[in-house]
């Protein structure tokens, strides 16, 4: 077998904590090749070259793209920095995987996905959600219900974490940053969203630790295609108490399905297998592997152009609340 050969622009918190362990255990297997890192911090790169056996370190990624024959690329750099590794990846015949969210511009996101679909490259965006076994539980069961209504309801800390993930103006607030993991398992559940309506509350100057600047709490309603609709609260509201709350649920008639990461439940009963652990990122990861070794752009769970939808979703969700809550038509807004 020949091993598939990596670059990683961006070696930062999610790359270390998520990409890079899967990615490692693939190449101790012979199946991938670790080739070259790429970060504006050389001292962190060099670090996990390190540790991973990676001789070939940068810092700027076009001297990157030069130097490496390379069959993929992971991009794990916040929303706002992204500039030209998708086109340049679209351009080149590279496979492409992106973290979520892919930027905070829509017309540069259209931009891109035109770029790849027409460089017919392999491309993942990071929405490892649709790999827990409990989603295809969820979906399986989902082919034999009517489904209705949907609801999201995550009520977390409002500590700050990384900087960038603190800041509107960075990451697009929690409901863009973090929230679309779930908007992007609703689809998968229930298909493309229509529209959508929302409402925040917003923190006042000086509220809560620094340097954290988003909304406490995100209100968001959802109307999809198939006519189900859904709501979706995002809370970070509690800052000094250990409690928390994240489930997805579906409701069909005489059905409650509440998804998690590790079990799926009908009506308090658990259903399909369960998991522990971070396993939905080695699936991802051996996903994206297979179909860059195939050159099957179709192998993969959640494509660039898929994620369209997921993106829109939250932007939407974002512009309807900067519009006291008018109704954003999302085929309109990527048109």
């Amino acid at each position: 077998m020949t091993p598939v050969r990596l670059g990683f622009i961006g070696i930062g918190h999610i790359a270390i904590h998520s990409h890079l362990p899967p990615i490692g255990e693939l190449a101790k297997k012979g199946e991938v090749v670790i080739q070259a890192f790429c970060d504006v911090n050389e001292q962190s790169a060099q670090e996990q070259a390190e540790v991973y056996g990676v001789d070939n370190v940068y810092t700027d990624h076009h001297e990157m793209f030069d130097k490496e024959d390379l069959d993929g690329v992971y991009l794990c750099i916040p929303p706002t920095l992204h500039d030209d590794v998708e086109t340049l990846c679209a351009e080149k015949g590279i496979a492409i995987f992106i973290e979520k969210p892919q930027t905070l511009d829509i017309v540069q996101a259209v931009s891109f996905s035109e770029a790849i679909e027409k460089g017919d490259i392999v491309s993942q965006v990071g929405f490892m959600s649709r790999y827990y076994a409990s989603s295809d539980t969820v979906r399986t069961l989902l082919q034999e219900r009517i489904p209705r209504h949907a609801q999201i309801q995550l009520f977390y800390t409002g500590k700050p974490a990384r900087f960038w993930t603190s800041r509107m103006d960075l990451c697009g607030g929690t409901f863009v940053e973090n929230t679309i993991h779930y908007v992007d398992l609703l689809r998968y559940f229930l298909g493309d969203i229509e529209s959508v309506s929302a409402f925040y509350v917003d923190r006042k100057p000086g509220e809560g630790a620094a340097p954290m600047d988003l909304p406490h709490v995100y209100n968001v309603n959802y109307r999809f295609e198939s006519g189900v609709t859904a709501n979706a609260t995002t809370s970070r509201v509690l800052t000094n108490v250990s409690v928390s709350r994240r489930e997805v649920l579906v409701v069909s008639d005489d059905s409650m399905i509440v998804w998690n990461t590790s079990q799926a439940t009908e009506n308090e009963e658990p259903v399909g297998g369960h998991e522990e652990g971070w396993v939905a990122f080695a699936k991802q990861a051996q996903a994206f592997v297979q179909a860059i070794r195939e050159k099957d752009p179709t192998a993969v769970k959640s494509p660039y152009v898929d994620g369209l939808n997921s993106l829109a979703a939250v932007l939407g969700a974002n512009e309807s609340a900067a519009n006291g809550g008018a109704v954003v038509d999302l085929k309109e807004m990527v048109s």
